[in-house]
């Protein structure tokens, strides 16, 4: 047709409208969803999502047996901040001094520009291993919590290969990697009866929908349930 719109504009045109409605990226998944079906094209089908595959709770004894064995205090601290709060990989290596409030047994999670900052709680039989490796990092004048030898922050490949590491050791034939800490902490959270909202407020999974729940919800809301299902993990 000679006379159809171009794409590109008709893009533009749908962008405008969409834009008065201060869409997210699911609203506007669902709009042209409902576009196709309204025109009569057919669906497609839904990716299915590949749900992880969790470590037992031997092999996670076993895991941390490997690294409690090895005795390297910061593969120790860090291992068990990923296992205790679920935070991601960059967002470890991105953690400095300042951020760890002992007192508050809480960590300031960076976000970023334009993002506001989350805190993670951390469990409070944890809270002496992690005051004496922080008491030590401030005396070799460290910057981040976990730093090279040549004070530099550590990458997401060093973290990544540490876990592999403990793993191998460990004999675990699964998939071991930083990330699946975080479905395990969430999954054991959710089993111990945290709704979703204060699951979300734990790990960071923020949408437009869920905005007016946090408004409402503050760390403190969620830290005694945490405690109290942190009691019974596995990794002490």
């Amino acid at each position: 047709m000679s006379d159809r719109v171009p794409p590109k504009r008709m893009a533009r045109r749908i962008a405008r409208l969409l834009a008065r409605q201060e869409p997210d990226d699911n609203y506007v998944k669902k709009i042209f969803a409902h576009v196709r079906h309204v025109l009569g094209f057919p669906g497609r089908a839904a990716r299915q999502r590949r749900l992880p595959e969790l470590l037992t709770e031997g092999e996670m004894t076993r895991f941390y047996d490997a690294v409690w064995h090895a005795a390297e205090p910061t593969h120790m601290i860090m291992i068990k901040l990923l296992l205790y709060t679920g935070v991601r990989s960059a967002e470890t290596a991105n953690i400095e001094l300042p951020d760890v409030d002992l007192e508050g047994l809480k960590i300031r999670i960076e976000q970023g520009k334009g993002r506001k900052d989350r805190y993670v709680p951390i469990p409070a039989s944890f809270l002496g291993e992690l005051g004496q490796y922080v008491a030590q990092q401030r005396k070799r004048k460290a910057r981040y919590l976990f730093e090279s030898r040549l004070h530099d922050k550590l990458s997401t490949r060093w973290i990544s290969e540490i876990v592999k590491r403990y793993a191998r050791q460990a004999g675990i034939e699964k998939r071991i990697y930083p990330h699946l800490f975080r479905h395990q902490l969430l999954t054991y959270l959710t089993k111990k009866g945290l709704i979703d909202a204060k699951i979300q407020l734990l790990s960071g999974h923020a949408s437009r929908q869920s905005l007016a729940i946090y408004q409402a919800m503050s760390l403190a809301d969620v830290a005694g349930e945490y405690q109290d299902a942190m009691k019974d993990f596995p990794v002490k």
